[in-house]
């Protein structure tokens, strides 16, 4: 260590300054160079001394790590950077030796598993940059040999995924640590810079850009009444219109597998990167600038976990995987709702606090959504997610999440125009088991699963693949097609292979938000010529404990069927639904949803599922195979015909309260009209009796139209792709 702190004056002469736009960065040279240099060495014995003392403390209590005999293990990979860390700190030669006992332990034994491999090389790479200067040349050449072999093994043998995937950014990226790491030391040189210049095209031409291209593109323009959500906000956001906002940011495959899987290797590669080079690519990035708005919005207030989508199973809460990245982007982005988050989670395993300490800027204030004045709707487009809520900080709040957006990559599921609803309670759900068995191939990334829409063709052909859409034999449950993605970033245009789905309306306003899904071209054309949703939140006052108010949800499809005469309106709960004519009711937990069917007014209603039939399609049930149901996979379903229009009105309430308002029609002049009141105020949906056009809403207050959210028809002009290109 002294030799280290003896050589910072050098380094400190020759910083790199970051490189122009189109020149090839420069590794830093000399060590420590992944994640610090020298002079940062005694910032961070500062802050363990002072502001961190406390946490540094907790860090500690994992010195236990030091009289355990390193293996290969997930465990093993996650406790080296401790001895790492402490020898940065402190200088003590015990620690150094116990990094090499370590690597002497890979060295017997090397991790050649595809998930493990990624995660030794970046605690290994790390570890070894923070010793380098104080062992001997033998050491480096003997350790450095296990990296760059485990990284030549992973490019072998683990499957070149798309740029959209977790499994390209959590496996392939971790080979540009080895290529950083051993750049200019004169170690296998040509293996080196295989490693150093296969990872850099990976991270800077691939990663990143396919990153950004989910999350959206940030908009240019000056917000000078909410300056301070400029930052999150996307392109199509405008000032003139300062509650319809759309945010950047999002995952295609859901949270846990963004958080383990994707957004935490891609930020620390990131930073990695930056360290090491000064070529900064949080800077302007939509991916890192939405994480922390994204997060917020999709925590339930009931259970603090996120809403369930793609392969998320139900109960994850915001984790240490998230916090082991959302600091390092709060501080690299100065984003307030980012430091918010990651204060709210505490370690589990305590020896994971070093990013913490190295990573959290004491200096950046933390800032709720409710302290931002976020809006409580809100349309992520690129993504295709658009989330409501009638209260920030209340967990008696109304929660529901509408998605229609692009197909990126494999954990996503085929839930274009869908939605799941929450209060006090699970009430709509996303239903099925993360099982990648026949379970996954032919139920649960299926539309059956979701609240959605179907559209029986008899000879449509499926593919019961868990993952593939090749092939034939899988359940025919009257969804959405299995195609390919797009696999490059760039790729993306109208009409590709991803476009499967659009948010093409969004409103926000006091009492009313809405959105409406173009999900056409995620069905066969020969079946579905267009396929619309409209979903409405008609927001009641902010909910309190025991308060009997009323959210009210609007669902209005249109359709263009090519042959069948009518459309399945799917509904999924963990508790059996009651239903009496046109209305249903389904509950959980402390929350009730109630279900009208306006249009068709009394549609024939089947109840499916119980005890063997769980995950029934077609006739046939398919459960789980290799792990027990999720706690909140279902159990049962509502299944109504309906005709080229559906028009359902859904209210939350408190369980057992009594029934609400019953709905009914008025014809005046062109427009059936459905009112209701709320306390003092009083709502209007209306509704073309033609049925071509979206239903308006008002909202009164006595004589006075105090809110009104009007669609215009929306029109998307696209090319559908072939069934054989898909």
């Amino acid at each position: 260590m002294k030799r280290m702190l003896l050589i910072s004056a050098g380094l400190v002469a020759g910083l790199l300054l970051a490189p122009a736009p189109g020149q090839t960065p420069q590794i830093r040279k000399g060590h420590p160079r992944i994640y610090v240099i020298p002079t940062d060495v005694p910032i961070l014995r500062s802050r363990v001394s002072g502001v961190y003392s406390s946490l540094f403390a907790e860090f500690q209590k994992a010195d236990w790590i030091m009289n355990k005999t390193p293996g290969n293990s997930p465990s093993d990979a996650t406790n080296l950077p401790y001895p790492a860390f402490m020898y940065l700190i402190k200088g003590e030669t015990k620690y150094r030796d116990k990094v090499k006992e370590f690597f002497e332990a890979i060295l017997k034994n090397p991790p050649h598993d595809k998930f493990l491999a990624p995660e030794w090389i970046r605690a290994g790479c790390m570890a070894l940059d923070w010793i380098w200067t104080d062992i001997s040349a033998t050491e480096r050449n003997r350790y450095a040999g296990v990296l760059l072999d485990l990284s030549d093994w992973l490019l072998k043998n683990a499957y070149r995924h798309s740029d959209f995937s977790n499994q390209f950014v959590l496996e392939h990226l971790s080979v540009l640590y080895t290529g950083v790491l051993l750049h200019g030391e004169g170690i296998q040189t040509s293996r080196v810079k295989n490693l150093l210049d296969t990872g850099t095209n990976w991270l800077v031409n691939h990663a990143v850009p396919a990153a950004n291209e989910i999350a959206g593109t940030l908009t240019t323009l000056q917000w000078p009444k909410r300056p301070a959500l400029a930052p999150y906000l996307e392109a199509r956001s405008r000032p003139g219109d300062p509650e319809t906002l759309y945010f950047v940011g999002g995952q295609a495959e859901g949270f846990s597998y963004n958080d383990w899987g994707y957004a935490r290797p891609l930020t620390l590669t990131t930073e990695m990167w930056r360290v090491a080079t000064a070529q900064d690519l949080f800077q302007n990035a939509s991916f890192f600038r939405g994480q922390s708005v994204w997060h917020a919005y999709g925590i339930r207030p009931d259970t603090r976990t996120f809403a369930r989508s793609e392969d998320c199973g139900s109960g994850f809460h915001p984790g240490e995987n998230l916090k082991s990245f959302i600091h390092l982007v709060a501080s690299r982005v100065r984003d307030p709702l980012a430091e918010y988050l990651g204060a709210q989670i505490k370690w589990r395993y305590v020896q994971k606090a070093w990013k913490e300490m190295l990573w959290r800027d004491p200096g950046l204030e933390a800032k709720s959504p409710r302290d931002l004045g976020l809006p409580l709707a809100a349309c992520f487009p690129k993504l295709g997610h658009v989330y409501f809520r009638n209260a920030w900080d209340n967990a008696y709040s109304a929660f529901a999440l509408f998605q229609c957006g692009p197909f990126y990559a494999g954990h996503q599921h085929l839930d274009n125009n869908t939605f799941v609803l929450h209060r006090t309670g699970s009430l709509a759900i996303d239903s099925g088991t993360n099982d990648y068995t026949s379970h996954r191939g032919n139920y649960y990334c299926r539309t059956i699963a979701h609240n959605g829409v179907l559209v029986f063709d008899p000879e449509e052909p499926f593919s019961g693949s868990t993952w593939s859409p090749v092939g034939t034999g899988g359940s025919n449950d009257g969804g959405q097609m299995r195609g390919y993605a797009i696999s490059r970033a760039g790729e993306f245009k109208p009409g590709c292979p991803s476009d499967t789905g659009m948010i093409t309306l969004f409103l926000n306003s006091p009492f009313v938000a809405g959105c409406v899904g173009d999900a056409t071209r995620a069905y066969s054309s020969k079946k579905v010529h267009q396929a619309l949703r409209a979903f409405f939140h008609i927001r009641a006052p902010e909910s309190k404990p025991g308060a009997a108010t009323l959210d009210t949800f609007v669902v209005f499809d249109v359709l263009n069927l090519v042959k069948a005469k009518s459309a399945t309106w799917v509904i999924h709960s963990l508790e059996k639904p009651k239903v009496q004519g046109n209305t249903f009711v389904i509950t959980h937990n402390q929350g009730q949803l109630t279900g009208h069917f306006l249009v068709p007014d009394a549609p024939a209603i089947t109840l499916v599922g119980g005890p063997g039939k769980e995950s029934w399609v077609n006739g046939k049930n398919y459960p789980p195979v290799q792990k027990p149901p999720d706690p909140e996979a279902g159990a049962w379903r509502l299944e109504a015909d309906i005709p080229a229009a559906a028009l359902v009105v859904l209210y939350t309430q408190k369980k057992g309260a009594a029934a609400g308002p019953k709905f009914g029609w008025k014809t005046e002049g062109r427009d059936r009209v459905l009112r209701f009141r709320r306390g003092r105020l009083q709502y209007l949906v209306k509704l073309d009796r033609s049925l071509k056009r979206l239903p308006r809403i008002e909202v009164k207050r006595g004589a006075r139209v105090v809110d009104r959210l009007e669609f215009r028809k929306p029109a998307r002009k696209s090319t559908r792709p072939s069934i054989a290109a898909r």
